[in-house]
Order: C-alpha cells, then sequence, then structure tokens
C-alpha cells in the first residue's frame, strides 16, 4: 500500500474544529531565520502560526525538510482542555515538539499510531508492528476521544482528503508512515 500524508491535530477539541482549521505562517518567519542547522537535517520545532477559522495566531509543531528546502505542518494545538491541568497550547506545543525531534534522532519516527495510556487515548510513535504505550507516547487526546477517528480525520486534513490511501492496516490497526509524509505534505506558505 502506498502511504502518504500527515499534518495537522488541531485544537481536538472537536472532531469538526480538525477539519475547520487551515493555517499560514505568521509574517517574520521565515526559513533563514527559523532554527540553526535547519539546512542539513529534519529539524521540528514549534512557532505561531494563523489560524483562519478563528483568526488567532496560535502555537504548532512544524518540521523543516532539507531536502525540499521548506516546512510542513504537523500539529496546530488549539484545545484547551489541558489548560486547567497546567497544559497550554504553548506548553504542549513545545513538549510535544521535543518528542518528535528526539524520536526522528534516535530513528523511532517510523509510523503514528494509537493506542492508551492511564485511561487515555493517545497518539505514539512505532514501527509498523509495535505497540502504543506510555514509552512511546507523543501526545494525550481529549478523555472520551476516538483516536482512530481523531489520527485518520488528522490525516485527512493533511493531504486535502486525498484519493490516494493514506494508512496501512496491520491486524485491524491503522499506521500513519511518517517519512512518506515528510515527502510529499504540501509545503507551508512562508512569508517573508
Amino acid at each position: 500500500m502506498k502511504h502518504q500524508s500527515f499534518c495537522t491535530i488541531l485544537g481536538l477539541t472537536t472532531l469538526t474544529s480538525i477539519a475547520a482549521l487551515s493555517f499560514s505562517l505568521s509574517p517574520g518567519f521565515s526559513q533563514e531565520t527559523s532554527a540553526p542547522n535547519q539546512s542539513d537535517k529534519v529539524t521540528f520545532m514549534c512557532r505561531s502560526i494563523f489560524d483562519k477559522a478563528s483568526g488567532k495566531q496560535i502555537p504548532a509543531t512544524i518540521a523543516w525538510i532539507p531536502e525540499r528546502r521548506g516546512h510542513v505542518r504537523f500539529i496546530g494545538w488549539k484545545s484547551e482542555y489541558f489548560e486547567k491541568s497546567g497544559w497550554t497550547t504553548q506548553k504542549r506545543c513545545e513538549e510535544v515538539t521535543k518528542k518528535f525531534q528526539a524520536a526522528y534522532e534516535q530513528g523511532r519516527l517510523e509510523y503514528l499510531t494509537t493506542g492508551q495510556n492511564n485511561g487515555y487515548p493517545i497518539i505514539c510513535t512505532v514501527n509498523i508492528h509495535g505497540n502504543c504505550n506510555g514509552s512511546n507516547q507523543l501526545f494525550t487526546l481529549k478523555d472520551g476521544s476516538n483516536s482512530e477517528l481523531v489520527l485518520q480525520q488528522l490525516i485527512n486534513v493533511a493531504t486535502g482528503t486525498s484519493s490516494e490511501p493514506l494508512l496501512q492496516s496491520s491486524g485491524g490497526k491503522k499506521y500513519f508512515h511518517v517519512q512518506n509524509f515528510l515527502n510529499n505534505a504540501p509545503l507551508l506558505n512562508i512569508q517573508r
């Protein structure tokens, strides 16, 4: 099966907000000044982007792809669900972005899939036969979220509901291939 794309877990507040969001980077964010050493390696970063649906700036996890000389978006952090626990959208962006970077540098950012940890639905990184658990968890979803549906809608948003297959299934579990996303996702329109 051909793999493709992953992009934006928007606020995770509701599934409908996922489909409604569209982003652009805020003015002043440019490829030349975004982060050191971006010219030679994939680099994940938390940056402010403009959310057209709300008309506001929100934090987002994006990645610099040196082979493509551009950035792709992964997650726009909009949900305030975790703020009562001290996890603001900015803090979630920063912490999850660090997890993406660490997993990438350790060669563990192969596939994204879903699972549970401490009773909460989660998104994590695995190899094709791996299980999702607390040790490979990237982030937690809102209690009661259907993680499989969130992952599918996340991919639909990222790809603009492409007609090509997006996920590989193994034993009924969905896996999203990250490298194919990095190679094929639409590049962000960087405003200078």
